[in-house]
């Protein structure tokens, strides 16, 4: 159970967590041998990946990681376009059907080739059960996929796909021989088309990748990566300082005057907690989750941890430039008067609620979260604050490992197809990996959005969901769209993309 947290002590909490003050009495990190030197470069994680599998994880740790060995059919080009990947070209051949025509002379780093066959290989098992894919929310609309020649790909989908092409960008691609070989082992191992090779992964210390001199882009610049795994934000940043880690994704604001350079991105993060409406949840009532987004000073939360860079969320996870953003909509008002007026209707004065959310996941995590649960607790509803290793944490999210979810999960979910379909089929609809809400009327309007083709009828679907996620049957507590800040060394010359993702080939350095 927490405590009751007043304005002033809320300040200290943040004061005490963020403050940099005392940074110089961190221990020294020692830089990896590997990439050592003028060629090589270290950049730090939050966390040792839940696995390297691309198909099986949703999760930016690994992406950093697997999006440098691995690549999709599509992808996008820094604005977020959408362009050719591994395919030359794409084509829509019915309603229903798509074909790929697959570049050639590309080869996985094992040696063998990328063709037809390892496509239809690759889409066939991130959307088969077995898997257990936490992509399987965005990407289930596929229902099959074929090799019609040794360069050609067919996809099929169950309606017609108006989102297909987004869906295509985060598949990666992967060898069927190797797969099948390395078994059980595919998640600590990799195996790409891409600009670097898996070399090594220390368990908790670090991720080695060199670069693939074969590869079909060019040999990259940079021919050594260490992806240094580092839990704490403050060490993390220490590390930048002393040019014992050169790049890392999660700058606080209060800590960009500490170093010599930064990049600001637009963020892909949106956070709230996940809320479960399902039958036995203490929040199946819709007036307590309105109750909690009433009780939430989102404002003063933004300010004091993040300088209230980035946005706060109009009571969707979505922001501007994404397709489906319903503009119509505003943030939930600070009204704690009315958060209590609301847990009373409900009878629900005392109630306990468990709220997960990780620890060293993401930049300034814990605190935000010992902030939120502090504030939920004025409402009048009692909140059991479990804070869990980030893979445990992943863990309670994923509905495919644990079935019975609690009522809120805390989490920042990206969305790198720049569409809403993505998030609601992740977290409005049943079937997504992380969802733990359901509305039959969002579900009926979901259903029509994905084979809707005309993109103003469909905008208009998407809009519609929004409302009802936000008022009617709020599906979490919004939160923030948080800016992606970069630390680095003035050696490394970097420009964040407008998908959030991290390609060391785009990297370059300065001796």
């Amino acid at each position: 159970m927490t405590q009751l947290i007043s304005r002033r002590a809320f300040g200290k909490l943040v004061t005490a967590s963020a403050g940099l003050a005392a940074l110089s009495s961190l221990p020294s990190l020692m830089r990896p041998v590997y990439a050592q030197g003028a060629g090589g470069i270290v950049i730090a994680i939050a966390n040792d990946p839940q696995s390297l599998d691309p198909l099986a994880i949703e999760s930016q740790v690994p992406a950093q990681v697997t999006w440098n060995v691995y690549e999709p059919l599509l992808t996008r080009d820094t604005t977020g376009k959408i362009v050719p990947g591994l395919a030359e070209s794409f084509t829509r051949t019915s309603p229903t059907t798509a074909q790929v025509k697959l570049k050639s002379g590309i080869r996985f780093h094992d040696g063998s080739a990328f063709d037809a066959e390892a496509a239809a290989f690759s889409i066939n098992r991130i959307i088969d059960p077995q898997t257990k894919s936490q992509w399987i929310g965005t990407v289930n609309t596929i229902t099959g996929a074929k090799a019609i020649a040794s360069d050609v790909v067919e996809i099929s989908t169950k309606e017609p796909d108006p989102v297909l092409e987004a869906r295509l960008t985060v598949i990666a691609m992967m060898a069927p021989g190797w797969t099948k070989e390395v078994g059980n082992q595919v998640g600590v191992q990799a195996n790409g088309t891409g600009p670097y090779k898996f070399i090594a992964w220390k368990r908790n210390l670090s991720v080695d990748l060199e670069a693939n001199a074969d590869y079909w882009g060019g040999t990259p610049s940079i021919k050594a990566i260490t992806f240094r795994i580092i839990p704490e934000d403050a060490t993390r940043y220490q590390s930048v300082k002393t040019k014992e880690v050169d790049l890392y994704l999660g700058l606080l604001p209060d800590q960009i005057s500490g170093l010599e350079k930064y990049a600001a991105g637009i963020g892909q993060e949106f956070s709230f907690i996940r809320f479960s409406n399902l039958e036995g949840s203490g929040l199946a009532d819709p007036r307590l989750r309105q109750a909690i987004n009433y009780a939430v000073d989102k404002a003063g939360i933004h300010a004091a941890l993040y300088q209230s860079q980035g946005a706060l969320l109009n009571g969707q996870l979505s922001a501007p430039g994404m397709f489906g953003y319903n503009p119509n909509l505003q943030p939930y008002p600070y009204d704690l008067e009315k958060a209590r007026s609301l847990v009373q209707e409900a009878g629900a004065q005392g109630r306990h609620i468990t709220i997960e959310g990780p620890k060293g996941r993401y930049t300034g995590d814990a605190v935000e979260l010992q902030a939120l649960a502090a504030m939920i607790e004025q409402s009048g509803l009692g909140v059991n604050l479990v804070l869990r290793d980030p893979n445990n944490w992943v863990r309670i999210g994923d509905r495919n490992q644990t079935p019975v979810p609690p009522e809120g999960w805390y989490v920042r979910h990206d969305n790198s197809t720049f569409d809403a379909d993505r998030t609601l089929g992740s977290y409005y609809t049943p079937n997504g990996s992380y969802s733990a809400y359901q509305n039959k009327e969002i579900d009926d309007l979901f259903a029509q959005s994905r084979k809707e083709m005309d993109s103003t009828k469909r905008e208009g679907l998407l809009h519609n969901i929004f409302d009802i996620g936000r008022e009617k049957d709020p599906m979490g507590l919004f939160l923030f769209q948080h800016a992606a800040l970069w630390g680095m060394t003035p050696r490394v010359n970097f420009t964040p993309r407008a998908d959030g993702l991290l390609f060391v080939k785009d990297i370059n350095l300065t001796a």
